[in-house]
């Protein structure tokens, strides 16, 4: 066996040593030995072929070897295979098949991709990895692209990228081509990074004067106006050029100084897509100040901000994240107040979730795919008050139920907005809840984040199913877990042995905690079938708090007479007729609409008097008919001028999350009825956007 001494002794200047010794040291020398030869650039490509076979086979044994050598323990992390690998893959000697074994290896790393791509002597693997490395969005660079070797682009290459159907292709060559015909067909490109690119590109001089003056968007025409600095020789691992390019890669684009200034800038002369990335990428006083510009014109950019803004990310760090997120909704709002004639009695959050509504039904901005790749980080267009807007017509809602189950895009309001749609099948329903996503957390429990499945509106089979497959992810409203635990005797012990410790207003997460502290609590189908009648049990025969007033009435042990007389003869003070209204909705799908009649008629009798019973004639319209908004006006005047309950405001706002835009055509004739109804505007859209203080 060699001296392992000698070995390294040789390995330390391999630039004195033949191609054949360092060959040599390759097979035979240790990992010390393997990381001089690598990180020499003397080496030449049959040694380092050597080690890179050798990694191929030996990376365990290398990397075990290296931690007994310097006493690494097992549980620390060790680099040193992939310090290998990284010298490898940047060496100007290493082999193409050895470059792009690694790559293929890596093929999700950016240091990996940008270092094979950017290499003197790139494979054509290794550029179309590098070629296909998206970026977020179209107007950031893929500053990467630059350090791509123009040389690496023959003629054939060029030809057939510029004519492929991918922009990211036709952006490279926009970037790099000389050739006259080439330059001038991309600079007419209809993806604005590819004009772009052409604009940054030092041999299209004849083509950037056009696009500085005429291109319709405004990055570009900055960009062509712009100075252009050449940067000549090779690009290495540890130059400032690369760090910036792997920066852009990790990070999916650089948003340059010149492209911010003129998006910022610009107001009016924005193009709809470029408004969009404006409101999606720009600083916060950017974005509203655009708004305010552009707030009361006619003109493409007040439909792209308002897209933009709604699908902006609220958790995004580079713009301040949450906190930010929520000044930036609330300045915003107050920017949209010239609007007012558009709106009508919609202020604030509520017609900043219209004006976003209206703007994602129509915007040709974003196509459906996109649309639901960016409700998934739980933006203002992800709010069932505004999807619920955007997704009236069947046949749309339709096709991105399709869309999202085939992409596993699943939002918790797109599933709500399915289960209430009868044209949908209950088979994609279920498809939908299995790959339904958590949605985003506020910081507190809210109703809001509550999914609300009206249990009416299909079989209670394919309720309890939903519930089961989607409550690993989401909470769900009262009514809708009081339905599903009134089939299972076992739901309704575990539920009647939690409540007596809950306070406040009863909630689908006080729900929800019982299911998951009882471990098959929600098993598929009924272990326990019970009695979906009504049976007077004696523990109802005590003073109730409303919550167990509602629970009572949902599992069947009240009837629904004697809660009308203890409510009629004020033994029970009914202060929370939303809870009471959703244990009604729970009683009727699981015993029938009988069930519950006493109650529809006490709530119609005494609408204009008991703040419980206009709650509970709102919340339960399904079970007659909908009420019309000159008899909801007039009861909330009657009410409004003995003073109104939170119970009142409640069920207004649940009205219009379950039919968004529905209150709003209400017009009560008395200042304090109109006070009512904005009480209950704010309270429906307190949580777009974020609520500003977590306690409130």
């Amino acid at each position: 066996m060699l001296d392992p001494d000698l070995l390294d002794r040789l390995a330390a200047t391999p630039e004195k040593n033949a191609p054949e010794l360092n060959a040599a040291l390759a097979t035979e020398g240790s990992v010390s030995v393997l990381l001089a030869l690598v990180r020499s650039p003397a080496v030449g490509p049959q040694a380092l072929g050597i080690v890179a076979a050798r990694l191929a086979v030996e990376a365990p044994w290398i990397e075990a070897s290296y931690r007994t050598a310097h006493g690494v323990h097992e549980d620390e992390p060790c680099s040193v295979v992939d310090d290998l690998e990284r010298a490898l893959v940047a060496h100007p000697d290493t082999p193409f098949d050895a470059r792009d074994a690694l790559l293929t290896q890596h093929f999700s790393e950016p240091f990996f991709v940008l270092a094979a791509a950017s290499h003197p002597t790139p494979t054509m693997t290794a550029l179309e990895r590098a070629a296909a490395w998206p970026a977020r969005s179209p107007v950031l660079d893929r500053l990467w692209v630059a350090l791509l070797p123009p040389q690496a682009f023959g003629p054939l290459v060029v030809e057939e990228w510029a004519q492929d159907d991918d922009p990211l292709r036709r952006e490279v060559v926009a970037r790099h081509a000389r050739e006259p015909a080439v330059l001038e067909r991309l600079s007419r490109d209809p993806a604005r990074n590819v004009r772009r690119a052409v604009a940054s590109n030092p041999a299209a001089l004849r083509e950037r004067e056009r696009l500085r003056i005429d291109d319709p968007a405004v990055e570009v025409r900055a960009r062509a106006s712009g100075a252009l600095g050449e940067h000549a020789g090779r690009v290495t691992v540890d130059s400032a050029r690369f760090a910036a390019a792997l920066r852009a890669m990790q990070d999916g684009g650089a948003l340059t100084a010149d492209v911010a200034g003129a998006l910022g800038t610009a107001g009016v002369a924005l193009d709809e897509e470029g408004a969009m990335w404006a409101a999606r990428l720009l600083p916060r006083e950017r974005v509203v100040g655009l708004v305010e510009a552009c707030a009361d014109r006619e003109v493409p950019a007040v439909l792209g901000l308002a897209v933009g803004i709604g699908l902006r990310d609220p958790s995004d760090e580079r713009l301040g994240g949450e906190e930010d997120y929520r000044e930036l909704v609330v300045e915003v709002a107050k920017a949209l107040s010239p609007r007012h004639e558009r709106y009508g009695v919609l202020t604030g959050k509520a017609r900043l979730a219209a004006w976003i509504a209206d703007a994602l039904m129509v915007t040709t901005s974003v196509s459906a795919l996109e649309l639901l790749a960016g409700l998934g980080v739980g933006p203002i267009a992800a709010e069932p008050l505004v999807l619920g807007r955007v997704l009236r017509a069947p046949a749309r809602l339709a096709q991105l139920c399709e869309l999202a189950a085939a992409h596993e895009l699943v939002t918790p309001a797109l599933l709500e907005l399915a289960w209430a749609e009868p044209s949908i099948s209950d088979e994609l329903v279920l498809e939908l809840a299995k790959k339904v996503s958590r949605g985003r957390a506020r910081g507190r429990e809210l109703s809001e984040d509550e999914l609300d499945l009206d249990p009416l509106r299909r079989s209670l089979p394919k309720l309890e199913q939903v519930v089961v497959l989607a409550s690993r992810a989401v909470t769900f409203s009262p009514r809708t877990a009081l339905a599903v635990v009134a089939l299972d005797s076992r739901r309704v012990r575990y539920v009647l042995t939690a409540m007596p410790a809950w306070r406040g207003r009863l909630s689908g997460v006080m729900l929800g905690r019982v299911f998951k502290q009882n471990a098959g609590a929600l098993a598929a189908g009924p272990a326990e079938a019970r009695y979906r009648g009504e049976q007077m049990r004696g523990w109802t025969e005590r003073v109730l708090t409303d919550i167990e007033l509602a629970i009572a009435l949902a599992i069947g042990h009240i009837t629904v007479e004697a809660l009308v007389e203890r409510v009629s003869v004020g033994r029970h003070r009914l202060e929370d007729g939303v809870a009471l209204a959703a244990a009604a909705d729970a009683r009727a799908a699981v015993a029938g609409l009988e069930a519950i009649k006493p109650l529809l008629g006490w709530s119609t009798k005494h609408r204009n008097e008991v703040d419980g019973a206009l709650s509970v004639w709102l919340l339960l319209e399904q079970h007659e008919r909908t009420r019309p908004a000159s008899m909801i006006a007039s009861a909330v005047d009657s009410l409004a001028a003995r003073g109104v309950s939170s119970s009142v405001i409640e069920a207004l706002s649940w009205l219009e999350r379950r039919t968004p835009g529905r209150v709003q055509t209400i017009v009560p004739q008395t200042a304090r009825g109109k006070a009512v109804l904005a009480s209950g505007l704010a309270r429906a859209y307190r949580a777009v956007g974020g609520l500003r203080d977590e306690r409130g």
